[in-house]
Order: structure tokens, then sequence, then C-alpha cells
């Protein structure tokens, strides 16, 4: 992952993720008391507010031992995924989740909404573990398959997680990784790292190069905020500038 490495360090250099990331919340929130409340108000921009958020809610789930309102709060209200309600299937399917992270080993299931549950341990344990959702892998896939693997497969991608973002549902990426990898996918290639690992490999690619790109102190969701700020307009720009469809003897640009 060289030239991926490499395109992500000219990205972090180009970009102050303290005016750009752009996730917001209600920090008067009850979930939060007054100190909490006061300290969040002192940030001035989301990047830092959100960074703020991960230690706060880390010692709450430390401190507390009934997590399942911190569990869907962060999904539901700081997510803003109304979908995965507090049910008792997904009480035990977040149950199962944590259980699963320490054999560092998913189940299909858990991997199947791990957009909500990633979000989670991305807060239990900050210094380990970050979000997967669909801008930060499609980010990522897109910058796989443009600079490691444009003159043939190399490197696997990371399976998609389904998202709500409109330029991500309009320009499936894969589709696109499909179409690129054409003959391997007629032979049936294994084109994705499997399921059961993807968020660990993933996890481990971004702890192992963050301080790369934000110094010795750094953390791993400062490259994670990073992947999600660049999908809507760095790699929507590249996309539509280099994915070209050929049908017959007309090319699509």
């Amino acid at each position: 992952m060289k030239n991926v490495i490499e395109k992500l360090k000219e990205f972090s250099e180009q970009i102050d993720l303290k005016e750009r990331f752009d996730f917001n919340f209600d920090i008067t929130d009850k979930i939060f008391n007054s100190i909490e409340s006061e300290q969040l108000s002192t940030d001035k921009n989301p990047f830092d507010q959100n960074v703020r958020l991960k230690w706060i809610l880390s010692k709450k789930y430390k401190t507390n031992t009934e997590q399942n309102y911190l569990d869907f709060w962060i999904v539901n209200n700081w997510g803003g995924i109304r979908g995965f309600k507090p049910n008792q299937r997904n009480i035990e399917k977040v149950r199962k989740f944590k259980q699963q992270l320490e054999k560092r080993k998913l189940s299909l299931d858990c991997f199947s909404t791990i957009s909500s549950l990633s979000k989670i341990s991305s807060f239990i344990d900050p210094e380990n573990f970050v979000i997967y959702d669909s801008r930060v892998i499609y980010t990522l896939n897109w910058l796989i398959l443009t600079c490691e693997n444009q003159n043939g497969f190399k490197e696997k991608y990371f399976p998609m997680p389904s998202g709500r973002n409109k330029i991500i549902a309009d320009f499936d990426m894969n589709t696109i990784v499909n179409i690129s990898h054409i003959s391997e996918y007629v032979e049936n290639t294994e084109l994705y790292v499997p399921q059961q690992n993807a968020y660990f490999e993933f996890c481990e690619f971004i702890k192992t190069n963050t301080e790369l790109f934000y110094g010795e102190n750094s953390k791993p969701y400062e490259l994670e905020m990073l992947l999600f700020t660049l999908a809507d307009k760095e790699i929507f720009k590249e996309l539509k500038e280099r994915i070209k469809i050929t049908t017959g003897n007309t090319v699509y640009n």
C-alpha cells in the first residue's frame, strides 16, 4: 500500500481537518453533564469537538456498567442511524460484537451492520478502533484502485458497507472495482478482504500509518477523519475526471 500511503500523505498536508471536517452533534444533549457541555463549547470547530467527544465517551464506558444507553446514543443520536433501534435483537448483536472484538474475527451478521457497530468500538477504545463506514471505505478503495491497482490487480479492496451518501449510492464502488478488474471478476478472483477480517485489517492500516501523517502523538481517528473528509470533494473530483466506460467503439467520460 506504499502508493496509497504516499497519496494520503499529500492529502494530509493539503487539508486542515480543523477547517474541513464537518460532522456536528448537539453538545447540550442530556448525555453530557454541565462540565462536559462546557468543555465541548470551548472547542471552535467540529473536528476538535469530535475528538473531545471520543475521550468523554471512552471515560463513560470505563465508569458505567450499564452501557446500552451509550451504545445506542452513539449510533442513533451522534451517528444519525435511526434504523438501528435499541431492541433486544440489536442489543444482543452489540454484545456479540464486543466479544468478537477481543477475538479479532467478526461474524457475517455483525459485519452486515459494521457502519453502526464500528461507531461504538471507536468510542470504547479510540486508541485501537476506528469507524468503518461507507465514505471512509469508498475513499480507501478508490485510492487502492488508482494508486496500487491501476496496472493490474495487486492489493485487495475492503468490502463496502451500505451508505446513505448520494455520491456513493450513484457511483457504486463495487461496480467500479468489478469493471476495472473484469478479467479477474470473470475468473472469480477474490478481490476483497474477507468480511470476517476486514474491520481489523482496516484498523491496523489506520493505526500503523497515522503517525506518518500527523506526528508522534497522533491518534488513529485523525487518519480515519481524513478519509471521511476526502470522499465528497477530492475523491469525487478524481472519479469524474478518470472514469471512462467503453461501449463498442465509443468511450464515455
